[in-house]
């Protein structure tokens, strides 16, 4: 039996009729955390984007005790750093890998510009 530390993949979904965010994922023990994302809907538009927080917290009953201060940070996009990558079409999938950071929460925001949709994330995370 392993004693390394991995977030089984979990999946949410999301209205992408409006700007929202995902659930925080607690990055302590974890060195690793990827997010798979998947979309259909009437020519949903927007841009997806990774935010980090050092001072999110939980209480001992998993609640938020703080929301935390959420900053963006940059992705690499094909060998580019960017701070968002932009949504469009009817469906489309996509795939947000974390390896290096040492953030202590992160999640994705999705910031909606136009159009209708569902957008479906699967997130799971594991030590190197």
């Amino acid at each position: 039996m392993s004693t390394r530390t991995v977030l089984r993949p979990y999946t949410s979904s999301l209205n992408m009729a409006s700007t929202v965010n995902t659930s925080a994922t607690v990055l302590q023990g974890l060195s690793m955390v990827s997010y798979a994302i998947a979309w259909t809907g009437t020519s949903p538009t927007g841009t997806l984007a990774l935010e980090i927080s050092n001072d999110y917290a939980l209480d001992p009953n998993g609640q938020i005790a703080n929301a935390g201060t959420w900053n963006i940070a940059p992705i690499n996009v094909n060998g580019a750093l960017q701070t968002s990558v932009s949504i469009s079409g009817n469906s489309g999938n996509g795939f947000f890998d974390v390896t290096a950071t040492g953030a202590y929460a992160c999640r994705l925001l999705y910031t909606a510009s136009g159009g209708t949709g569902t957008m479906t994330i699967t997130v799971a995370g594991k030590v190197a």
